[in-house]
């Protein structure tokens, strides 16, 4: 069924192969990178910007909608993608994707198409690609049907040479579309201004936590598989003045409600408030798998960080994690609820690792990434 649909795919790019190319577009499967679409609007002006999201991220999408020169349009993988998406993308001088669309390779690219990559993490801690467990076990077409989508893409803008080297082996990639020029959605936490404005906004909304110590607690999605704490987590300790905030992935947020009344100890905030916009108040990270690691690190707010990986073991051989987890992050990985309180009750300081996954991870963030791709991409794209 699969290689039909992707014979289809082809077929029907096939006959729009010969058209102009007039205008630039983006496919959005994530929220939160809008600083970046609204300068590459202005950019590219008069050239129109098509932007096709994901019905999960309209909210995102719908932030968007004033902008002069950019159309957005909701999509699915139903018939819109051949009535509107694929006539659209073969007139298309630039294509900017921020996930693995299948579709990608099967159309028929010319030669004046460009496909750049805007990955939706910073960083990656999970396997994904062909390190995916999971990967080895789909059959050798599938595989192929990877790999042309993998290779249909001309850059793949990163914010280090670790996510760089992160690409180039789970895609099985040589490394020449590596685009060292930071990752856009980091600029924000290198903006003084967002920064004042998000913390203001906060503490206006929540008065009595502003000289608490906040600790958020951000566990990664685990797909298919409902929220639930570690065992024992009902026995965390936390030190005085301490609130701890749940943050949940916004598939489970109507169940952080549920945990603030079922333990005491637990604070949930308005979902309205992002994830982003929490790191920002946060004296302490507690994650697991999450990206959000790598976008914490770069705030001048970011004290303390632990890894709360009490189910690692299930973790690496469903999802998968990267072969140098372990080592690389051995200091802030925690195992049990005991370990945690700990952790939280006798903080130590953490500065020069933090400074280390700095210097691993956001190597090229230092607020300008965004002017830096858009540059780039305009002038590889003849825009």
């Amino acid at each position: 069924m699969k290689t039909i649909y992707m014979f289809l795919v082809r077929l029907w790019s096939s006959i729009f192969a010969g058209q102009r190319k007039t205008q630039i577009t983006y496919l959005m499967s994530f929220g939160n990178n809008n600083e970046f679409v609204i300068k590459l609007a202005q950019r590219v002006a008069p050239l129109k910007l098509t932007i096709f999201y994901q019905t999960k991220i309209e909210k995102d999408a719908k932030e968007l909608s004033e902008l002069e020169n950019a159309q957005l349009i909701k999509f699915d993988n139903g018939f819109s993608l051949f009535l509107k998406l694929i006539p659209t993308l073969m007139r298309s001088k630039l294509i900017l994707i921020d996930n693995y669309f299948p579709f990608m390779g099967a159309i028929v690219k010319t030669k004046q198409m460009r496909v750049t990559q805007l990955w939706h993490a910073n960083g990656a801690i999970k396997e994904f690609g062909f390190s995916d467990p999971s990967t080895s076990q789909r059959s050798l077409s599938a595989q192929s049907r990877f790999q042309k989508v993998y290779d249909a893409t001309d850059d793949i803008v990163v914010g280090s040479q670790k996510m760089a080297s992160v690409f180039r082996i789970n895609y099985r990639l040589d490394g020449h579309q590596m685009r060292t020029l930071g990752y856009p959605r980091s600029d924000k936490f290198k903006n003084n201004e967002w920064m004042t404005q998000v913390r203001t906004h906060f503490f206006k909304s929540y008065p009595k936590l502003k000289d608490k110590r906040l600790i958020l607690y951000a566990p990664t999605y685990r797909k298919d598989v409902q929220f639930s704490f570690a065992p024992n987590f009902e026995n965390l300790k936390l030190p005085q003045n301490a609130v701890l905030i749940l943050r949940l992935h916004p598939h489970l947020q109507d169940l952080e409600k549920y945990w603030e009344q079922k333990a005491s100890f637990i604070t949930s905030i308005d979902p309205k408030i992002s994830t982003d916009e929490l790191l920002t108040v946060a004296d302490t990270l507690i994650t697991d798998y999450s990206s959000i690691l790598f976008d914490y690190t770069l705030l001048d707010n970011a004290r303390h960080i632990g890894l709360f990986t009490f189910d690692q073991n299930k973790f690496k051989k469903t999802v998968g994690l990267q072969n140098d987890f372990s080592d690389e992050f051995h200091a802030i990985i925690i195992s049990t609820v005991p370990q945690l309180s700990d952790f939280l009750v006798n903080p130590k300081d953490q500065t020069n690792i933090i400074k280390e996954i700095n210097n691993n991870w956001n190597e090229f963030n230092d607020g300008k990434a965004t002017d830096r791709t858009i540059n780039f991409l305009m002038e590889r794209s003849e825009i």
